[in-house]
C-alpha cells in the first residue's frame, strides 16, 4: 500500500469550500460516534471547525480519494489548545447538548475542563500528556479502513506538522474502543500510559515518541 498510497493530503484552511466541510461533518457523525463532537448539531460542528482552520494552534488535515474527501485528522499543539481555542462557542456547545438531552456529554465536557478525569493517571504522565501534540480525532470512511491507509495518513500528517508547523517530541491521543486500541498500539507503536474517566466508557490513553 505505501507504494502505491496515490492519495492526497490536504490541511483545511481559509481555503475550503462548502462540499469540503460537509464531507468532513459526514465523517464526524458517522466515523466518530464516540466523540462529543459527533453529538453536536451540523451548525455547532461547523462553527468548530471553523475555528479550527482559523486557529494557529490547530490543524486539520482531510485525506482525499480523487475529489472526496474519505479521511480526516484534527490534532492541537498541545492538550491546552484544545479547551482554549474553544471557548468563544462554550455556551452553543453547552446548551446544544442540553437541548439534545446529551447530559453524559456535559458531564463528561466537566471532567475534562476539572481535569478530574485524569485521576488515574500519574502525575509525570500526565505532564507527558499536557507537553506532547495532541491527536484530537482520526477517521478514515469505513469503505477504505483495514487497507493500511489510516497508517500511512497518520505517519505523512506527522511529518508535515513536525517540518511546517510545531517541533514536537511526542504524540498523544485517546483510544475510545479496542479497535481503535489496536491501530494505535499494533499498527503505529503507541503505548498506554493510563485512561481517562468518562461516563459510559473510560478513555485509553496513549504516546508515542516523534523522534
Amino acid at each position: 500500500m505505501k507504494k502505491n498510497f496515490s492519495f492526497k493530503i490536504k490541511e483545511l484552511n481559509k481555503i475550503h469550500s462548502k462540499r469540503e466541510f460537509e464531507e468532513v461533518i459526514n465523517l464526524i457523525k458517522i466515523e466518530t460516534t464516540h466523540s462529543i463532537l459527533s453529538k453536536l448539531s451540523t451548525s455547532v460542528i461547523k462553527d468548530y471547525l471553523k475555528i479550527a482552520i482559523n486557529s494557529k494552534n490547530i490543524l486539520l488535515f482531510v485525506l482525499k480519494n480523487n475529489t472526496k474527501i474519505i479521511g480526516f485528522s484534527l490534532y492541537a499543539k498541545n492538550n491546552k489548545n484544545l479547551i482554549e481555542d474553544f471557548k468563544s462557542i462554550k455556551f452553543k456547545i453547552l446548551i446544544n447538548l442540553i437541548l439534545n438531552f446529551r447530559f453524559f456529554s456535559i458531564f463528561n465536557i466537566l471532567l475534562a475542563i476539572s481535569k478530574l478525569d485524569l485521576i488515574m493517571i500519574n502525575k509525570k504522565k500526565t505532564s507527558d500528556i499536557e507537553k506532547s501534540l495532541n491527536l484530537n480525532l482520526l477517521a478514515i470512511d469505513k469503505k477504505f479502513q483495514s487497507q493500511g491507509i489510516g497508517n500511512i495518513f497518520f505517519e505523512k500528517t506527522n511529518n508535515i506538522i513536525y517540518k511546517n508547523f510545531f517541533v514536537f517530541e511526542s504524540i498523544v491521543c485517546e483510544a475510545p474502543t479496542q479497535r481503535a486500541l489496536n491501530f494505535y498500539i499494533k499498527k503505529n507503536n503507541f503505548r498506554y500510559i493510563g485512561k481517562k474517566i468518562r461516563l459510559g466508557q473510560n478513555l485509553f490513553v496513549l504516546k508515542k515518541k516523534y523522534k
